[in-house]
């Protein structure tokens, strides 16, 4: 039984960044969870610059050099003074972390915190042991020290939604007008890692929004028609998933009722992830929706708001 579970921020906010930095796909390589070291000390996200003479066009890739770790708090995480020195920690052991002395220059390394709102008491706190911290751009901010390589500070509820069309989706707080933006955005999408990059991210906006989602169904069928539109592929895919899910049961039980369990059980999914409404997924399964509900609940499956 599959039940609701935990909002995957992470994995959304790497499949962001990477279509933020879009323009220079080609001179970039990305390590999600990337190991420090042999011991589990990981970074969220190691971008390689290559050439390393080459200057990003997005705002967010101005400061990157050589080498470059990403570290990314959720909503729900807390960004203080222990985090921010123990990443510094995480990045002085890459750098040293090479078979030869100075490998890796200290002046090849940034490191780059993205998180919703301003850390104030960090922030309160940089500045009193002389750290300069200056806003280079809408919601960048970057920090400076005469002893510490570059860092910046990627709030992401200031950002220019005109420049970051990704990173500003990673909210729960979104509007009418952020959700038509998005839909538009992907809609512009034409390769494969793209579009799977952005349906993650699509995917997280959709969970922690729902209900903004909902009213938009209802108020606009052309928004409506627009959404299932993006998500038909999945919904293809995770339905062809029931269905043989649900031949694989049907055949180790030896009877129809497994074939019709399993599909039902991944209808549930569907429903509850936002990629089907239950009057949708209630047709599929061949039940009235009152039923449908019933039987989802009944379950332990979470029915969106």
């Amino acid at each position: 039984m599959e039940n609701y579970l935990k909002t995957q921020w992470h994995p959304a906010f790497c499949s962001a960044f990477k279509l933020e930095l879009h323009e220079d796909v080609n001179h970039l390589t990305y390590i999600t969870e990337y190991n420090i070291n042999s011991k589990p000390l990981q970074a969220d996200m190691l971008v390689i610059k290559k050439p390393q003479n080459i200057q990003l066009k997005n705002q967010i890739g101005k400061l990157f050099k050589g080498h470059n770790i990403i570290e990314y708090k959720s909503p729900s995480d807390s960004l203080n003074l222990d985090t921010f020195i123990k990443t510094i920690g995480y990045t002085c052991i890459y750098k040293a972390h090479e078979p030869r002395v100075d490998m890796i220059k200290l002046n090849d390394i940034t490191l780059t915190f993205v998180r919703n709102n301003i850390p104030q008491k960090l922030f309160k706190w940089l500045k009193n042991k002389d750290f300069e911290i200056i806003e280079k751009f809408a919601g960048i901010f970057y920090i400076t020290h005469k002893y510490c390589f570059p860092i910046q500070m990627i709030i992401s509820g200031m950002l220019s939604k005109d420049q970051q069309h990704w990173l500003t989706l990673l909210r729960n707080d979104l509007n009418k007008e952020d959700i038509k933006r998005a839909i538009s955005n992907i809609q512009q999408l034409h390769f494969k890692e793209d579009k799977d990059n952005a349906d993650s991210v699509l995917q997280v906006a959709i969970k922690e929004n729902s209900i903004l989602f909902e009213e938009l169904k209802k108020e606009d069928d052309n928004m409506c028609e627009a959404l299932r539109k993006l998500m038909e592929p999945e919904i293809t895919e995770e339905l062809a998933k029931a269905k043989e899910k649900g031949l694989r049961e049907g055949r180790a039980e030896g009877r129809a009722e497994g074939r019709a369990e399993g599909k039902l059980f991944n209808l549930f999914r569907l429903v509850q992830k936002n990629l089907l409404t239950k009057e949708i997924a209630a047709n599929e399964a061949g039940l009235s929706v009152t039923d449908f509900v019933v039987q989802m609940t009944k379950h332990g499956y979470h029915i969106p708001e």
